[in-house]
């Protein structure tokens, strides 16, 4: 009966100690959307400052691909969209087997140009730089290499050819917001502190129409597995990453999109083309970096809506995904574990990197535990049922509330000017009502599955997710010359 007792104080505290930590975030978020409310101007208003000033910094795109034939042009035709005074898209092809390459030099018109290039981060050899012949894809820098295996042997090739001080790292499947850049770049300029990197929130589209390259309409996804996703996203950027890039604590910027300061990522080693969470693990060392070298810096959060990319609408795929996610989240506590809880590295590494691990990590583990030991009590009819339904109410309760001030978040914000706004908050509202009891048991059971891969280090295969929740509307292709 000690066991028992014990146990139970162990998960009520930490029970506890997650709404509390919960709770500090929203308040957090609360005060950074009050605070970006005053400080961010709207879309014309940041495109009046900065698309005349000779002080706006340049922007490269880097983008990996890999067998795109089916959507590389449209993908490069939606970066070419992108409303910004001084970027560049580089679309690095890691050594394709299909016509990706072939379509590209037909479409745009490339021709091999002499490029000096300096290999500032490990990569697998470059071939050849290709830009168009034709002036209206100025812009455009093609790089073929030769296979790397994984997007962050792309990123750095992308990295020794750029030549900006920023650049961004996105999924040259991704659908990027027009004035993206701006938003971003808005941030780095008026910082009183050097910015190594700025998150921007992403979306999925599932659900959305796409027409030249853009989300025409933002809806909500019509299946229910993307309609759980949404839901985390939001949560995810709008309490989590806003809140912690408050306290300049932010623990990550997606890979899907996000921008860096091209020197510290250099001098930081670039990306780990090891690594299972490559954009996590790149940013914790840049602040290892920092932090060892005594510099300042500062880490931002854009609440606006900067990015779309369609996420997995199967379970099988979904499967795929969390497993490789939580694989990646053991190796990051095993590489980075000096890190954790450690107050030489700063917010960083007291708060958050204490709360991925406590609240993140663990979290799974204690709630398999936690299900073993509520079928140990039903054998053996030891279960208090009124207390227990009183703590499930007041936990789902609480995850209730927590929709409430995601999507009063999302409102407030307008982070995104949704197609039919009720329609869209009722059914994220009730989906969120049944997240706790279908959506979570399925990310933790995969959480279990990928620490169980680490731990026995089994082969990681990284596989596409197969797109099937976008809806098209054709238009004119018109490149941002």
């Amino acid at each position: 009966m000690t066991f028992y007792y014990t146990f139970c104080y162990i998960i009520f505290a930490y029970s506890i100690a997650i709404l509390l930590s919960y709770l500090f975030l929203v308040v957090q978020s609360y005060r950074a959307q009050k605070k970006m409310k005053i400080d961010m101007p709207s879309d014309t208003t940041l495109k009046y400052l900065m698309e005349g000033s000779p002080l706006t910094p340049g922007v490269s795109i880097i983008a990996p691909a890999y067998n795109e034939e089916v959507t590389i042009i449209d993908n490069v035709y939606s970066l070419m969209q992108i409303d910004y005074p001084n970027y560049e898209i580089i679309i690095v092809n890691d050594a394709s087997t299909d016509r990706t390459m072939e379509l590209l030099l037909n479409e745009f018109q490339l021709v091999e140009v002499p490029y000096d290039i300096a290999m500032k981060v490990p990569s697998k050899p470059i071939k050849r730089v290709l830009k168009s012949s034709n002036p209206k894809f100025s812009k455009l820098v093609v790089v073929d290499k030769e296979h790397g295996g994984r997007k962050s042997d792309g990123s750095n090739a992308g990295i020794n050819v750029c030549n900006n001080k920023y650049f961004v790292c996105t999924d040259v499947d991704c659908i990027v917001e027009p004035m993206a850049l701006y938003r971003m770049m808005w941030l780095v300029v008026n910082s009183h502190k050097p910015m190594i990197g700025v998150s921007a929130t992403m979306l999925m589209n599932n659900g959305c129409l796409i027409g030249d390259g853009r989300v025409i309409e933002a809806r909500e996804p019509s299946r229910i597995l993307p309609l759980f996703q949404q839901m985390e996203y939001l949560r995810s950027f709008l309490v989590g990453k806003l809140g912690w890039a408050s306290i300049n604590a932010l623990p990550n910027i997606s890979g899907g999109f996000g921008l860096f300061d091209t020197d510290v990522v250099v001098k930081s080693g670039g990306y780990d083309q090891t690594s299972m969470a490559e954009d996590m693990d790149m940013l914790l060392r840049m602040v290892t970096y920092m932090k060892n070298s005594n510099q300042d810096f500062c880490l931002a959060q854009v609440p606006q809506v900067c990015c779309w990319t369609e996420g997995p609408s199967i379970l099988k795929a979904l499967y795929r995904q969390r497993t490789r996610w939580a694989r990646g989240l053991f190796e990051i506590v095993s590489h980075h574990r000096k890190l954790f809880f450690n107050p030489h590295y700063g917010p960083i590494g007291i708060f958050t990197l204490s709360y991925i691990f406590l609240f993140e990590f663990i979290a799974p583990v204690l709630e398999l535990l936690g299900a073993l030991f509520m079928l140990w009590l039903l054998i053996i009819d030891g279960i208090n049922w009124e207390a227990s339904l009183v703590i499930f109410g007041m936990v789902y309760m609480f995850a209730i509330l927590m929709a409430v001030c995601v999507l009063t978040f999302d409102y407030s914000t307008k982070a995104v000017n949704w197609h039919n706004r009720k329609r869209t908050y009722l059914k994220m509202f009730i989906a969120a009502m049944f997240e706790p009891i279908i959506f979570h048991p399925i990310v933790t059971y995969c959480s279990i599955v990928g620490y169980f891969n680490f731990i026995t280090q089994t082969t990681a295969v990284w596989k596409p997710i197969q797109r099937t929740g976008v809806k098209k509307n054709k238009s004119n292709k018109t490149p941002n010359a």
